[in-house]
């Protein structure tokens, strides 16, 4: 995605968008060491997210990280780490360790070129009550689903906002590994392959571009489930779009087209999904931004089903009441409808974050997250409340 793209997604990332610690790097090697700590504790009512029987459980969580990074003239490198711990007051079986490690370097030899590169490897979860173990399921899962993810992507712009015409170029891959309660999980081992090429035409300075892209998109598993036939499909998708950058008070991009999904195996029925992707940020104030989020795409199923036909829009207003003062409000509605299946869900989630900044190098946190799902199977509807404090620290 465009640079200008990035303004948005950095501001819907975090809660603390506009009240954080301000680090204070080391000089390395060359580069900067920039460490980073996140210890919080909340409290969730409905662990599992069970129709009925909730159980609520109080768990302490820490997240470090540390960042290496380098910036010389048009070339940066960037080595991080990132772990995600969770401690369970009551539920033990349930406590989580995550990792990710990762690097990025990016190189924009002129005005007209700019290729990017990015691979990361993570020893991650799913939480009980989450995807293959969703509804009734999770009542049979002794532990959390575990899983290793290594990813590589490579993002080449030919043309930038130096030239009329360009042409964007962007590659990926993902390999995706289950290592535990194998009997449920290892349907879900596979690897996915993202090819995009994005044609498009600089007007008005280059702020503003249109384009016509195209995807193909390949995801082979592992195993074959017991029923239903191979999961292995391919993605071929069609769209047109604008994106603009800050202009006047506002930067977006809408992109609109369709996604044809072809099994391999015959026993699957072919499918084809109308696709959108709305992102659009309002900044009446600088202290103050309105930002929509909308989209629709297929997602590998969890078990039922061919494929989800995903659909979610979201709505956040961040704003910084004082130097030191900023909350974030969120709200989310989602569907899910699952291809060749009885099952279509309705997804809500409202979240009220405040930030504090302490001191330059200390933010404290306070959040409320609400979260429901409505299926037309019983067995997959909850209702989750979750509050919980934290304080994030830097150098």
């Amino acid at each position: 995605m465009a640079k200008r793209v990035l303004y948005l997604v950095g501001l819907c990332m975090s809660a603390s968008a506009m009240a954080a610690p301000e680090p204070q790097a080391t000089e390395l090697g060359g580069g900067k060491l920039i460490p980073q700590l996140s210890v919080g504790l909340k409290h969730d009512d409905n662990i599992f997210s069970q129709a009925s029987s909730e159980q609520s459980d109080t768990i302490l969580t820490l997240k470090p990280s540390v960042q290496w990074l380098q910036e010389k003239d048009t070339t940066s490198v960037a080595l991080s780490y990132t772990g995600d711990y969770g401690v369970y007051q009551d539920s033990d079986d349930d406590d989580y360790d995550d990792h990710t490690v990762s690097f990025d370097a990016s190189v924009s030899p002129s005005d007209f070129v700019e290729a990017s590169f990015g691979a990361s490897y993570g020893w991650l979860h799913d939480n009980r009550g989450e995807g293959s173990s969703e509804g009734l399921n999770a009542a049979s899962r002794g532990e959390p689903d575990e899983y290793e993810i290594s990813s590589v992507n490579v993002d080449l712009d030919f043309g930038r906002d130096s030239a009329m015409f360009g042409f964007l170029l962007q590659m990926s891959r993902d390999d995706i590994e289950y290592q535990n309660n194998l009997n449920e999980t290892v349907f879900r081992n596979r690897d996915e392959t993202d090819l995009v090429g994005r044609v498009y035409a600089n007007i008005s300075g280059g702020k503003t571009k249109v384009f016509v892209q195209a995807s193909q998109k390949d995801n082979s598993y592992d195993e074959d489930p017991i029923l239903g036939g191979k999961l292995d499909s391919d993605e071929d998708g069609y769209s047109v779009g604008i994106e603009w950058e800050a202009t006047g008070k506002t930067s977006g991009l809408i992109r609109v087209g369709e996604v044809d999904k072809e099994f391999d195996s015959a026993a699957r029925e072919d499918d084809s999904i109308n696709i959108w992707e709305v992102q659009v940020a309002w900044s009446p104030r600088t202290y103050s931004h309105i930002i929509l989020n909308s989209s629709s795409q297929p997602r590998e199923t969890n078990g039922t089903g061919n494929f989800i036909e995903a659909q979610d829009t979201s709505l956040t207003w961040l704003h910084a009441w004082s130097d030191d003062l900023s909350t974030t409000f969120t709200y989310t509605d989602g569907n899910d409808e699952y291809s060749n299946a009885n099952r279509e869900d309705d997804r809500q989630n409202i979240s009220l974050s405040l930030s504090y900044d302490w001191r330059r190098w200390m933010t404290i946190g306070a959040n409320y997250t609400h979260s429901e799902r409505d299926s037309n199977q019983n067995e997959f509807d909850f209702d989750r409340n979750i509050v919980s404090v934290s304080v994030d620290m830097a150098l």
